[in-house]
């Protein structure tokens, strides 16, 4: 028993380690002064040896890889609505801009100057156009496979977090506005409404 609760405490010192290391290499990297930490920073910020880090994560490019992998999984797991519920879909991507739009468009403007903020702004992009097909897909079936891609494209342009800072900080809509109109354009990207048709 108590070789078991020995090995069990081990294995939470271990996970809460890499968690600590997880979280320091992505809080450096989120400030903007320091878009490419050294080891040696994340081990100081997390508490831990370099070479406690590079014993979790064998080298600094494995712990990039883990730090992208970990934050786009939790960003898709915050935006991630029921297939096909598109209100609740375009809430959940408010939401997230809300929470972390501004900093995107930083990490955004960026990227051309440093790699590692590209890497991140790629995989997000990725996962958008991910989470745009499985949120709004459904609404789609049934239409041609080049149709659906145009509307699937003009879904992941809609929804863009360029969009929300254009009507949010550019425009100054409140929250609940910007949700409303970015719920027109999806709305209208669904249907294929063309502008013929408005009139």
């Amino acid at each position: 028993m108590a070789r078991t609760y020995s090995q069990t405490q081990r294995a939470e010192a271990t996970a809460a380690t890499r968690r600590a290391i997880l979280d320091a290499a992505i809080g450096l990297f989120r400030e903007e002064r320091d878009p490419d930490p050294s080891l040696e920073r994340v081990a100081e910020r997390a508490g831990c040896s370099t070479r406690s880090v590079i014993r979790h994560f064998g080298s600094k490019e494995q712990l990039i890889e883990a730090a992208i992998e970990d934050v786009t999984g939790r960003v898709a797991e915050s935006r991630r609505a029921e297939p096909g519920a598109v209100e609740d879909g375009v809430r959940k991507l408010v939401d997230h801009y809300e929470a972390m739009g501004d900093e995107v468009v930083r990490w955004l403007a960026s990227a051309e100057r440093y790699p590692l903020v590209r890497r991140v702004t790629e995989r997000g992009t990725e996962m958008h156009r991910e989470l745009i097909a499985e949120t709004f897909g459904p609404g789609l079936e049934g239409l041609p496979s080049g149709e659906r891609r145009r509307r699937l494209a003009a879904l992941a342009t809609v929804t863009d977090v360029y969009v929300w800072q254009l009507l949010r900080r550019r425009e100054g809509l409140g929250r609940a506005a910007t949700e409303a109109e970015i719920g027109v354009l999806v709305g209208a990207a669904l249907r294929g409404v063309p502008v013929a048709a408005t009139r």
